[in-house]
C-alpha cells in the first residue's frame, strides 16, 4: 500500500513536470514570435503614405490645373520615382525617376503640358500641374511614390466642366398622345440638373422625364420634356451646372387658344372663317403702321450700327504720333536677370533674348529664381517714374509679357493674376487675354509682332500697345503694391523654337530736338 502511494505521488510529480516543461516552451516560443515581429512593427512606423485629393479637381476646357497628392509624414521625394498615370502603368501622364523628369516614355496625349516642382519634391508634394486642359483628360489619376524599397499609391479625380448651349422648349404635339413641352440642350460635362417651373415659380420637375446621351466628343445631350393640359401657362426649363458657373433658362407661353376646343369641328370652322376675315381690315392696318414704323426705325439702326462700330474703332484706334512720341520719349533700357530665370530658360549674353530649352540647366536654386513656370525678370526694377520697353514676340505660340510686384511668389505653381502680384498679358494658341481680376478675351487682329509695355509708376497704369501698328491693346489700371515697392518687367515662354526678343530703343532727332523713339516712326 506505501508502495503504491510513492508510485502515485512519483507519477504525479512526474506529470507536473512535463506539464511544466510544455509551459515554458509555449512562453519561448511566443517570446520569439514576439522578438521577430518587432523589426517589422517598428520599420512599418517609419513608412509613409501617399495621400491623394478626397476632392475631385473641376475646371474647363483649357484651364491650367494643378493635381494636388502628398506624402505623409512629408519626406523628400527627390531620390524617389514618381509616377503620375491613369489606366496603364506603362504609359506615364508624367514620370519623374534618378531626379529627372522621363518625358521620352509619357503618354503622347500629355507631351508639352505636366510638370512636377523640384522645390515641393523636398517637402513631399508630389502634386502635378497639368496646363490646358482638355476634354479627355477627365477621369481618376493615381500618383505613386517609390523609394525602392517601400511605395505608396494616391488617387485625384479631375472633372472637365462644360456649359451647354442655351436650352431652347418646344411644342411637341404628337397626334392622339398629350401635348408636350421638350427642353433640349448640348455640350455639357458633368450632366446638369434640369428644373421645370411653371408662371408661379411652382417647381413641377417631378412631373417631368429627362434623357441624356453622350456625343463622340464625350459631351451630354439634355432632352427633357413634361405633359402640359388644356390651360395658359408659363413655363421655364432651367439647366443648371453642378460647377459654379451661370445658368441657363429658356421661358415658353401656352396660350389657352393653342387647344382645340369642345364644339363641333363645323362651328369651330365657321368661327374661324368669321375672324379671319373681320380680321384681314385689321391686319392691313397692322401692316402700314409696322411699315411706316420700320421706315422711321431704319435712320435709327443706321446710327445704332455706326455708333458701334465709331466705339469699336475707337478701342481700336491708333495712338496719335505726338502721344506716341511723348511715350517712346519714356523708353527704357531692359536686360534679362539670369539670376531669376527658370532652369529651362535659355538668355543671350547681353540679356536681351530668352528662349525655352529642352533641358533643365544646373542653376543655383536661390530664392528669387522661378523653379515652376518658364519665366524671367528683368534686371531693372521701377518704384517711380514713367517707363516703356518693347518685345518682339514673332511667330512665338505661346508667351505672356507684363510685370511682376518685387514681393511676389516665384516658387511653386501659382497663377499669374493681380491679386498675387502679376499684370500680364498672354498669347496661347489662338486666345489673346489679359488677366486681369476676371480674364478679359483681346481681339486676335490685336496681336502683335512687337509689344510695347508702358508703365506709369505713379497713376498705377501699365498700358500694352501693337508697336507695328501703333494701337493701344489694353490698359491695366488702379494697379495695387506698397508705396515704394519695384515693380520688375516679366517674361513668360513656353515656346522652344522662338526667342522673345527685348529690342533697344535707338535715338531719332526730331526738329531740333532729340527724342528716343522707335525706327517704325519714320512716316
Amino acid at each position: 500500500m506505501f508502495l503504491f502511494i510513492r508510485k502515485r505521488v512519483h507519477e504525479d510529480s512526474a506529470g507536473e513536470r512535463e506539464s511544466r516543461e510544455m509551459k515554458m516552451r509555449f512562453l519561448g516560443r511566443t517570446c520569439l514570435i514576439v522578438l521577430s515581429l518587432l523589426p517589422t512593427v517598428s520599420t512599418q512606423r517609419g513608412r509613409w503614405t501617399v495621400v491623394g485629393s478626397n476632392q475631385p479637381v473641376i475646371a474647363y476646357p483649357g484651364d491650367d490645373v494643378i493635381l494636388h497628392c502628398h506624402m505623409s509624414p512629408r519626406v523628400s521625394a527627390v531620390d524617389m520615382e514618381v509616377r503620375w498615370f491613369r489606366e496603364r502603368f506603362d504609359r506615364p501622364v508624367h514620370l519623374y525617376i534618378n531626379q529627372k523628369d522621363r518625358l521620352e516614355k509619357q503618354d503622347r496625349a500629355y507631351q508639352g503640358r505636366t510638370a512636377l516642382s523640384p522645390s515641393a519634391l523636398r517637402t513631399g508634394d508630389i502634386s502635378l500641374s497639368l496646363r490646358n486642359l482638355q476634354s479627355s483628360d477627365k477621369g481618376i489619376y493615381n500618383c505613386l511614390a517609390d523609394d525602392g524599397s517601400w511605395n505608396e499609391e494616391g488617387q485625384t479625380e479631375v472633372i472637365v466642366a462644360a456649359l451647354g448651349t442655351q436650352p431652347s422648349i418646344s411644342i411637341d404635339a404628337t397626334q392622339g398622345e398629350q401635348t408636350r413641352l421638350v427642353c433640349r440642350s448640348e455640350g455639357w460635362s458633368p450632366e446638369p440638373e434640369v428644373i421645370w417651373r411653371d408662371r408661379d415659380g411652382n417647381d413641377v420637375t417631378s412631373l417631368s422625364k429627362t434623357t441624356v446621351q453622350r456625343d463622340s466628343q464625350g459631351l451630354l445631350s439634355v432632352s427633357s420634356y413634361i405633359k402640359i393640359k388644356q390651360q395658359s401657362n408659363v413655363f421655364s426649363c432651367l439647366l443648371r451646372s453642378r460647377t459654379p458657373k451661370p445658368d441657363g433658362e429658356s421661358k415658353l407661353h401656352i396660350s389657352r387658344d393653342y387647344f382645340p376646343g369642345v364644339c363641333g369641328w363645323k362651328v369651330a370652322f365657321f368661327l374661324t372663317l368669321a375672324l379671319s376675315i373681320g380680321a384681314i381690315p385689321l391686319l392691313v392696318i397692322q401692316w402700314r403702321r409696322m411699315d411706316a414704323m420700320e421706315r422711321k426705325s431704319e435712320p435709327m439702326a443706321a446710327r445704332y450700327r455706326n455708333e458701334c462700330l465709331r466705339k469699336e474703332i475707337e478701342s481700336m484706334r491708333s495712338v496719335p504720333k505726338s502721344e506716341w512720341k511723348w511715350i517712346l520719349s519714356s523708353a527704357a533700357d531692359v536686360t534679362l536677370d539670369p539670376d531669376n530665370a527658370h532652369p529651362l530658360l535659355t538668355l543671350s549674353t547681353d540679356g536681351k533674348q530668352v528662349r525655352r530649352g529642352k533641358m533643365r540647366q544646373d542653376l543655383p536654386d536661390n530664392p528669387k529664381r522661378f523653379d515652376y513656370r518658364s519665366c524671367v525678370l528683368g534686371r531693372e526694377g521701377f518704384n517711380s517714374g514713367k517707363h516703356y520697353w518693347q518685345v518682339q514676340v514673332g511667330e512665338d505660340t505661346d508667351w505672356r509679357l507684363g510685370v511682376s510686384r518685387e514681393s511676389a511668389q516665384r516658387k511653386g505653381g501659382f497663377s499669374l493674376t493681380p491679386q498675387l502680384g502679376y499684370w500680364t498679358v498672354k498669347w496661347y494658341g489662338k486666345e489673346f487675354i489679359a488677366d486681369a481680376a476676371l480674364a478679359t478675351h483681346l481681339p486676335q487682329s490685336l496681336k502683335p509682332q512687337k509689344m510695347g509695355l508702358y508703365l506709369d509708376y505713379e497713376e498705377g497704369q501699365f498700358s500694352f500697345y501693337n508697336v507695328e501698328t501703333r494701337s493701344h491693346i489694353f490698359t491695366f489700371t488702379d494697379m495695387k503694391f506698397k508705396p515704394n515697392e519695384k515693380l520688375y518687367p516679366f517674361f513668360y515662354t513656353w515656346d522652344n523654337n522662338i526667342d522673345l526678343v527685348l529690342e533697344s530703343p535707338v535715338t531719332k532727332v526730331y526738329g531740333g530736338g532729340a527724342l528716343r523713339g522707335s525706327l517704325l516712326l519714320q512716316t
